[in-house]
């Protein structure tokens, strides 16, 4: 190794002060990942070089410093690498021919390669990396597919939101170019499922969960466009024959026949009953549930509704579990009941449009129990109503459907002249003496 003297040591610092790179490259590190001085000396003017037309997105000239301080220090910092990805991502954007398109972007690709070698962070990377190949090389997804795929294996629930859109789509477009399975698919939903559901509820940025969402929208109208319940029960039928107690398969089956609405096949009760007598878990009776409900056996599913609000801790399960137990017993003519569940709603989540919605339901079930004459038996419909422009006034997503109750119902208001006979007038206060326990505003129709 050549000796350096004092004087070029001096020299040499003050060469890095003056590009500024002390901060980032420490003399030791480049005499480390460089051969000899003259190296380390070519490694920092060559930073220095292509670092400041970077800053001034000059990628053309950036470009010449870069290879030279890729080729003589690639160790020296990891953003040389993130920097030469996005210089060639930028000249490939902008060239028109074709063979040199193609260059640049293999070029990127091999960065992506050197930044893993140089600097580890594999599964990341190949999240990046697996996106870029899907989309630049959207012929071949099969690159993307084995590069995402292994991301996935690396990274597990902290692959990025964009990379699990990206790996999805690699396999669909493989599916849709006839060299993937629908299995694969199904499967893939299942585990990017589960990534999305814990990002959800364990990221504290509102922008991350928000890209997570995203990423599991997307993934859904692609699953969507394949998935149907007879491709669901082909599949999962010998898997589950084969292996009965396999608890993980067992949840992988109830996730994505659920996703699907599946649940009134048979082969999903069998899963739900099996993984419940395996873990009697809230998510299981919540499966179960469902099943029987789909099936009309209500009193059933009602009493698992019941079970799976009882014991979980979960509130994104328990409003499932409420809303669904809520209509269940609408369909069984308890009101009453309906109601109850629904306020539980409110107490998780007060500006709930679904909860208002299905008391309204309720009163209309429940009409029966209250009023006696003319006037007072369509009292019912004016409690509704008001559930109904609650719903719309506090949740915009069940806007249309309230409206069109309100609508319906109104035309059920009591005739002006029945509520005049039995001394009710328009606008004065009516109290419900019966279980609806409240009270409203009288109006009539006047037909």
């Amino acid at each position: 190794m050549i000796d350096i003297n004092l004087n070029f040591m001096r020299r040499f610092l003050m060469t890095l002060m003056a590009f500024g790179l002390l901060s980032q490259v420490s003399f030791a590190q480049l005499r480390t990942y460089t051969n000899n001085a003259e190296d380390s000396m070519m490694c920092v003017q060559n930073l220095s070089l292509y670092i400041e037309y970077f800053k001034q997105d000059n990628y053309n000239d950036a470009i010449v410093g870069w290879r030279e301080a890729a080729k003589v220090c690639p160790k020296a910092t990891e953003s040389l690498w993130t920097n030469g990805i996005k210089i060639y991502e930028e000249l490939a954007e902008k060239e028109n021919d074709i063979a040199k398109k193609v260059s640049l972007i293999d070029t990127m690709i091999w960065a992506y390669d050197q930044r893993i070698e140089h600097f580890g962070k594999e599964g990341y990377v190949l999240g990046r990396k697996g996106s870029d190949l899907l989309k630049y090389k959207k012929n071949n997804p099969e690159l993307a597919f084995a590069a995402l795929s292994k991301s996935l294996e690396l990274q597990g629930n902290e692959m990025e939101a964009g990379a699990s859109i990206y790996l999805y789509k690699s396999a669909y477009d493989m599916f849709k170019d006839g060299n993937g399975e629908k299995a694969v698919l199904f499967d893939l939903y299942s585990s990017l499922g589960d990534v999305v559901d814990y990002n959800l509820q364990n990221q504290t940025s509102e922008r991350m969960k928000a890209a997570y969402q995203s990423a599991q929208d997307n993934i859904d109208k692609m699953f969507g466009s394949v998935a149907e319940c007879p491709d669901l029960i082909e599949i999962y039928s010998s898997k589950f024959k084969a292996t009965p107690n396999d608890e993980k398969l067992l949840r992988q089956i109830l996730k994505v026949m659920d996703k699907r609405d599946c649940t009134e096949e048979n082969l999903y009760l069998q899963v739900a009953e099996e993984l419940y007598a395996i873990d009697p878990s809230p998510e299981a009776s919540y499966a179960i549930a469902n099943g029987y409900a789909k099936k009309k056996n209500y009193s059933t599913a009602s009493e698992y509704y019941g079970k799976t609000i009882e014991s979980t801790d979960d509130n994104v399960l328990k409003m499932k579990a409420l809303e669904k137990g809520a209509r269940t017993a609408i369909a069984m003519g308890q009101g009453q009941k309906a109601k109850s569940l629904a306020t539980k709603m409110l107490a998780i989540n007060a500006n709930s449009g679904d909860a208002y919605i299905i008391i309204g339901d309720a009163y209309i079930a429940g009409k029966s129990d209250c009023g006696g004459n003319d006037c007072s038996a369509r009292a019912i419909y004016w409690a509704a109503v008001d559930k109904y422009a609650r719903a719309k006034s506090v949740d915009p997503s069940v806007s249309e459907e309230a409206q069109k109750k309100i609508n319906i119902y109104t035309e059920q208001f009591p005739k002006k002249e029945d509520c005049f006979f039995h001394g009710i007038n328009e606008g004065t206060t009516f109290k419900f003496d019966c279980w609806i326990g409240e009270s409203t505003t009288v109006r009539t129709r006047s037909n």
